[in-house]
Parts: structure tokens; sequence; C-alpha cells
């Protein structure tokens, strides 16, 4: 199952002219890699209440239309796996214990990742790189793969 994080949903549903280079490129490796894969995401709770927040800080408004169109596409191109509040916090304490002593973790990235952990996440899509690295060294695929650097960071993170 591909997992999205809050970055991937913004890249697919924020589309504003003054965009910088990164960002259309992020569009183009967003758009070409849901034609290949298929359009069906799961999400999180977690990513939904982030994505509410950088949708509005991305669009400059209260309720922007992109975070309508994302809500339309619950139940068929989006689907928002159910929680359990009490098994995220112990996944998030698991990863600090095992993580947070080697690498600045952000509680939320962390939340994210446990979310998709627990979602039965099989390929994790980000641009964040550290919420990428956590990931693979919990055993997901990620995509954009990952580079040299950030393999060797994985490799650090697991002795």
């Amino acid at each position: 199952m591909n997992f999205a994080d809050t970055n991937w949903l913004v890249s697919i549903y924020v589309r504003r002219a003054r965009a910088d280079l990164e960002v259309h490129a992020r569009w183009g490796i967003v758009d070409r890699f849901m034609r290949r894969s298929g359009d069906r995401l799961a999400i999180s709770q977690v990513v939904l209440l982030e994505s509410r927040n950088v949708f509005s800080r991305a669009t400059g408004e209260a309720e922007p239309e992109e975070w309508r169109r994302l809500q339309a596409d619950f139940g068929g191109r989006i689907y928002v796996d159910s929680m359990n509040w009490d098994l995220l916090r112990r996944e998030c304490n698991s990863l600090f214990a095992k993580y947070a002593w080697k690498i600045g973790l952000g509680t939320f990235d962390s939340a994210i990742v446990a979310s998709a952990k627990l979602a039965g996440a099989t390929q994790f899509l980000s641009f964040d790189q550290t919420a990428r690295i956590l990931a693979f060294a919990e055993g997901i695929t990620v995509f954009p793969v990952l580079d040299g650097v950030a393999k060797r960071e994985v490799a650090r993170l697991k002795r």
C-alpha cells in the first residue's frame, strides 16, 4: 500500500503559479509516479491533521479549494486509515527509543512514520529526508528512493 506524507499530498493538490523550481520538480515526480502506480493512496489522521494546516499556509487561504478537493477524494482516491491513538503513541515511543538519540527526529514526522507502519504501508511517499530515512530504517520502501548519503545515515541508525 502506498502511504502519502503531507508534502506528497501538497504536491498533488496545491498547484499554484508562483512555485519555485523544487516545487515544479516535485510535481513532475508525483505525476509520473501516480500515472505508473495508480491513483489510490493511504493517509493517516496525523497526515490529515498536518495537511489541513499546510494547505492553508501554502495557499494563503482560510478554506482553500485544494482542501475541499482532497476531502472529496476520501473513500476513492484517498483512504484515511482509522487510527488507534494509544498504539500510535506506543509506536512513536518505540521509534524515539531506537533513533531519537542518534538523529534529530521531529515528533510529527515520527508520528507520520509510525502511523504509516500501523496502517500497513509498504511504500512511503515523501520528500522529507528525515522521515524517509526513518521509514526506510523501519523496513518500509520509500519513494523517491534514497541516495547514497541517506542510505549511509540509515546504516548508522541501525548500528
